[in-house]
């Protein structure tokens, strides 16, 4: 079994905690330090609970070269950097978080103790990958893009075999941008019902709206791009969002949490005063001991105390002690039955 909640790094993540925020900085960056750490603090100013990179080595994600090769090789992470982006992310408040793509990058990762894993939908079928996450302990976070349900079910499975329960499910689209129509945020409670455990969205989408509606499904792990400027150079500027986009996003979905509440129906404080009800009033004043007949309430606003449509239970009543006329009553101050 899953567990329902979990933290990170003592964050309450899952349940009825409000939603965990990644800002995904991801390549955006630029081979560029000091635009590393300027993208940490805005981070920061937004609000989120963590700031994530994604850690490869282009040499062993593609050994026989290539376009490709030479296109991640240009946005690599420096592994000497982390220390010091962690220590920055720490400093500013925030939980420091990156995709491992790789055992090496994994240890560079421990060596900072990293609060959770996070699994790139590239490396969710890469079950002995996800196995040496899992057995360091901490929590698991899984991009399911680019999976089915069978894949998903041997992912968790790969992780419980290492003894490790502290999985959270990321609905995601493998595109970028990812159009609405296929979002399919339902995933999100499909998820929910199967593993119970904690199941977020990673938002490859230009806009709010889906967030907001993974909210509502019960979503309470974001993860979402940003940067600097959504006109610089590299592959995933230009879907990411701004810093005041950012500060939006996170917002947004920390509002819509909020307004979710209890599921209580109760009626609110100002609607007792202001609804168009009645309350039932003593028509005359009272004595201790006195029964209650129908000539003895009445019926009007505001509706403070009992309602009136139990005017018919509370005749024969007797007063637990004396009320004034136009007094509200209520249960605390009647008592039923012979007490003789």
């Amino acid at each position: 079994m899953l567990k329902n909640e979990l933290k990170i790094a003592g964050t309450p993540v899952g349940g009825a905690a409000a939603p965990y925020v990644i800002a995904e900085i991801g390549s955006n960056f630029d081979k560029n330090l000091d635009k590393a750490r300027k993208l940490i603090d805005v981070a920061a100013e937004a609000g989120a609970n963590a700031v994530k990179f994604q850690l490869f080595r282009a040499d062993f994600l593609y050994p026989n070269g290539g376009e490709l090769h030479d296109i991640f090789k240009s946005i690599e992470l420096d592994p000497e950097w982390v220390p010091i982006l962690e220590k920055h992310a720490r400093e500013q408040g925030l939980q420091f978080l990156a995709s491992a793509f790789d055992l090496k990058s994994v240890d560079v990762l421990e060596a900072v103790n990293t609060p959770a894993h996070k699994v790139a939908s590239s490396e969710t079928t890469n079950l002995g990958f996800l196995h040496k996450l899992a057995s360091t302990g901490k929590p698991v976070i899984i991009s399911t893009g680019m999976c089915d349900m069978v894949d998903v079910e041997e992912a968790v499975n790969a992780c419980l075999g290492a003894g490790n329960d502290q999985i959270v499910l990321l609905q995601c689209g493998a595109m970028y941008p990812l159009p609405n129509e296929l979002v399919n945020l339902r995933v999100i409670q499909s998820l929910a019902q199967r593993f119970n455990c904690p199941v977020g969205f990673s938002d490859h989408t230009l806009g709010l709206t889906a967030a907001i509606a993974a909210v509502g499904l019960g979503a309470t792990v974001f993860e979402k791009h940003y940067t600097l400027d959504k006109k610089g150079a590299g592959p995933d500027h230009f879907y990411a969002l701004e810093p005041h986009e950012l500060k939006a996003y996170v917002t947004g979905v920390r509002e819509a949490h909020e307004a979710l509440g209890s599921g209580e129906k109760q009626m609110l404080p100002k609607e007792r005063e202001l609804g168009r009800r009645e309350g039932l009033y003593l028509a005359r004043n009272m004595a201790e001991g006195e029964t209650i007949t129908a000539a003895d309430i009445v019926s009007k606003r505001p509706a403070v105390g009992l309602r009136a449509r139990y005017a018919t239970s509370i005749i024969g009543a007797r007063l637990t002690r004396t009320v004034d006329k136009d007094q509200p009553l209520d249960w605390e101050i009647l008592t039923f039955g012979d007490t003789k």
